[in-house]
């Protein structure tokens, strides 16, 4: 087994259960497509790296399994976002992981690189970040060692306070902040995503050749 993991966050990919702030402006079978594709493309990153992933799934498994592949996946424990990644943590930690790396669903750009970067920070910080541009972040991590579970409490999750409110509480740490990417969770969001990454060392994934073959959507802006 390797000791570095990386975990990411997924939901059932269900008609109306997923991307529902981007559901808004778009049709809900647009949206549900587009989140699949996300969820490939991460896992095609994730799946040709020297480390370790599996997918942490909410609320079932089975769909998710048969959707995107089974990965050792596991399910996410009860409680609010920050309860839900504290186990997360733990639960793997237990399993014999040394440095994990957590990610979430909504920033399908995330590369090989950042990943890398972020284990490699840990060997001289105690918590790595990445910032997104809507005040939260896409990218948590910590080694066993250091592990802080005081950042996961009391936060105002889904709210543009969460890195604040997080980089209180690590006042006294040493921290990795990584560059900040956009989150795509409204039609902005996607927009401007679109206009940075079509013609980047992303423009052959699955998201972009989606958003170039589904263009009704830019109608919208």
């Amino acid at each position: 087994m390797n000791k570095n993991l990386v975990i990411m966050f997924v939901k059932e990919p269900k008609l109306g259960f997923v991307k529902t702030r981007l559901s808004k402006d778009c049709d809900e079978e647009f949206t549900l497509d587009l989140y699949k594709c996300f969820v490939r493309d991460l896992i095609s990153t994730l799946k040709v790296s020297e480390f370790d992933f599996k997918l942490c799934a909410y609320p079932k498994l089975d769909l998710i399994n048969k959707e995107f592949g089974d990965f050792n996946n596991f399910l996410q424990s009860h409680g609010d976002l920050g309860v839900k990644m504290q186990n997360a943590f733990q639960t793997q930690f237990e399993n014999g992981y040394e440095k994990i790396v957590l990610i979430g669903s909504d920033t399908p750009h995330i590369s090989n690189e950042i990943i890398n970067e972020s284990f490699l920070k840990l060997d001289t910080n105690d918590i790595v970040l990445g910032p997104s541009l809507d005040g939260g972040y896409y990218l948590i991590a910590f080694s066993k060692q250091k592990f802080y579970d005081e950042v996961f409490k009391n936060i105002s999750w889904s709210t543009e306070n969460v890195l604040e409110e997080t980089l209180q509480k690590l006042h006294e740490k040493q921290v990795n902040l990584l560059h900040s990417l956009n989150d795509i969770d409204v039609l902005d969001d996607l927009n401007s995503f679109f206009k940075e990454y079509s013609n980047s060392f992303f423009k052959t994934s699955e998201t972009i050749k989606f958003l170039e073959k589904r263009k009704s959507w830019r109608s919208l802006m």
